[in-house]
């Protein structure tokens, strides 16, 4: 466990329609708007004030994730191991409501990785409509060199390896019990997915039921990643972002005992235990980096 970071807290994106985006996501993903303020909409899928930022923008963008610290004490902490790596320290207070003391530093290639310590809790976490989740769970960013990546959020926020595919092409690391709470994919620079927790498989059937109502569609699964061992499905959100949706993650309860795992690429297994491996489509998808002057 991470002696700085409690959980994966939200992700931010851009989008070129937030009122299409919104729709979507309090209607098919069961989130709620808990407030927007000017071109931002900030979304729940509980009682804490935001597990998903939408901003508007002329096209689909990464903005940040957000990364919870334990206390003040581990927020600070990790505030000195930033600068001590180098890395670029882009905001020292909260960018966002709700949020008590914040920071954002910048990644080697440019991913903005927003760290706070408390949220506002806003209450009644049940939705009714749509898939609501039980949480959010990962964002997986795309870099072009994901060593450099892991070694950030190994050195600096005290994650730690659960699994690889093939020579570092894909890496899943933990913050907490929960197998990855990350995941960095080789790639362009950006965002190949979020994703959300669920309780169990009927819940992944209901949504494919609630998609194919919408007009939307599954473009993987479901099957049973090897890594991790949970249950997913991926499917597109209107601005072409891939989200997915998972149950059943692998829990690592014992540090001392637990090895990571590692998938070679001729191995489908670690993929998908149950069928084919991701599509194309999949496998390049890299929503970019919203670009430092558009920010401003």
């Amino acid at each position: 466990m991470s002696e700085l970071i409690r959980r994966m807290a939200h992700v931010a994106l851009r989008v070129p329609d937030l009122d299409a985006s919104v729709q979507w996501a309090t209607t098919v993903m069961g989130l709620r708007e808990t407030e927007r303020v000017g071109p931002c909409s900030y979304l729940t899928h509980g009682s804490c004030h935001h597990s998903l930022q939408l901003i508007a923008a002329e096209r689909a963008e990464f903005d940040h994730i957000a990364l919870q610290a334990h206390d003040k004490a581990a927020l600070d902490a990790a505030r000195r191991s930033a600068l001590r790596a180098g890395l670029q320290i882009v905001s020292e207070e909260a960018q966002e409501p709700a949020l008590a003391n914040a920071f954002r530093f910048r990644g080697p290639e440019g991913h903005v990785i927003e760290i706070f310590d408390e949220m506002e809790d806003t209450g009644a976490p049940f939705i009714g409509r749509g898939v609501q989740p039980t949480k959010f769970g990962h964002p997986t960013l795309t870099c072009e060199d994901p060593a450099a990546y892991r070694r950030l959020f190994q050195d600096v926020l005290d994650f730690r390896v659960s699994d690889t595919i093939g020579d570092e092409l894909l890496v899943f690391l933990r913050c907490g019990i929960d197998h990855h709470g990350i995941g960095l994919q080789r790639g362009r620079s950006g965002l190949n997915h979020y994703a959300w927790e669920v309780e169990n498989f009927a819940r992944l059937g209901h949504l494919g039921d609630v998609l194919a109502r919408a007009g939307g569609r599954f473009i993987w699964g479901p099957g049973r990643h090897g890594a991790g061992n949970n249950l997913f499905t991926y499917h597109y959100d209107p601005a072409g972002i891939v989200v997915e949706y998972y149950a059943d993650l692998y829990k690592v309860w014992d540090e001392r005992t637990f090895k990571p795992g590692h998938w070679s690429l001729d191995d489908y297994r670690g993929q998908n235990l149950w069928g084919p491996p991701a599509p194309q489509e999949l496998l390049e998808a890299a929503t970019p980096v919203a670009a430092v002057e558009a920010r401003l």
